[in-house]
């Protein structure tokens, strides 16, 4: 346990170095606001399923397949849990925190945290998982935000880079599709730019944010709270519950890191989409991220020691 949690630690305090000089270029307009945009850009349509990808290219394996079935059917349960807990403590009011709640960064902040805690070939379980959120993202969440069901567009959700990179990926898998060296090696170059350009750009994210106005927001701390604490605590009980016979420890572990990560930054980016409460939700995306540094660590410290 000892070890794992020191890998957390390390991985937690690396990625806040690299938000940190995200931060800092932004703040020194080392990195202006449109740069911001085509960054975030390359992590979600370069970086990010170059990753996604090269973790696919393996032989057909019955247990990953498995496996990977269990994660979808976890996500499912563990969002499940989020909106329920989301709908307790909002009821129908505040749609951008209930958003909050339930949908976790995953993609900026999880692979990177399951990449360098478990290892690469545990990004293919996390692709499931983004997969499984990237869904009710683009269907209950834009309901959360606009209100409106008119607004929900299946179109977004199988264009998503993550679920079209699934199903790339999953066809190679099934059949065990061979890959030249020369591809492989350049998903896996491009895909080892993930973590480094998500940190900057949340850390552009978090310069942008008037935090000032944030820190004395206390519907800000409520919302990181439920998103930090109380939906990790109820997953983590949830794995427990379930019998490492039927789910083994490192795919719990999977789970519990896709959601224990911070507010999810399509918050705000359907907030402006949409004409919602924009500013509020860039804020809690970045105050989440800054008290995630605490939360993560200790949520799958002791995750690593029960599961």
């Amino acid at each position: 346990m000892s070890s794992t949690f020191t890998v957390l630690v390390n991985q937690v305090l690396s990625m806040f170095l690299m938000l940190a000089v995200g931060y800092i270029a932004y703040r020194t307009k080392l990195i202006t606001e449109g740069s911001v945009g085509d960054l975030s850009r390359t992590v979600m349509y370069i970086a990010s399923p170059c990753l996604m990808m090269a973790s696919f290219i393996q032989p057909f394996d019955g247990t990953h397949l498995m496996n990977a079935g269990l994660c979808a059917v976890l996500s499912v349960a563990v969002l499940a849990i989020c909106a329920l807990v989301a709908h307790v403590a909002y009821g129908k009011k505040d749609p951008i925190s209930q958003f909050g709640v339930i949908f976790s960064n995953t993609g900026f902040v999880g692979i990177p945290l399951v990449q360098h805690a478990l290892g690469q070939s545990y990004v293919f379980y996390v692709t499931v998982c983004i997969a499984v959120l990237t869904f009710l993202i683009w269907t209950y969440g834009v309901y959360l935000v606009t209100g409106n069901t008119k607004e929900i567009s299946l179109k977004k959700v199988f264009t998503n880079p993550a679920v079209v990179t699934l199903f790339i990926g999953f066809a190679f898998f099934l059949f065990s599709v061979p890959v030249p060296d020369f591809i492989s090696g350049s998903l896996d170059t491009l895909g080892e730019v993930n973590t480094g350009l998500a940190m900057v750009v949340l850390g552009c994210y978090l310069a942008q944010t008037r935090l000032s106005l944030i820190v004395r927001d206390l519907r800000a701390y409520k919302v990181s709270v439920l998103r930090l604490i109380v939906a990790p605590v109820l997953t983590l009980l949830l794995l427990w519950l379930v019998p490492s016979a039927l789910v083994p420890s490192d795919i719990k572990m999977v789970v519990l890191i896709t959601f224990s990560t911070p507010i999810g930054a399509m918050v705000a980016m359907l907030s402006q989409k949409y004409g919602a409460n924009y500013e509020y939700g860039a804020g809690i995306v970045s105050l989440s991220t800054l008290l995630s540094l605490v939360s993560i660590p200790i949520i799958l410290g002791i995750g690593a020691a029960i599961l």
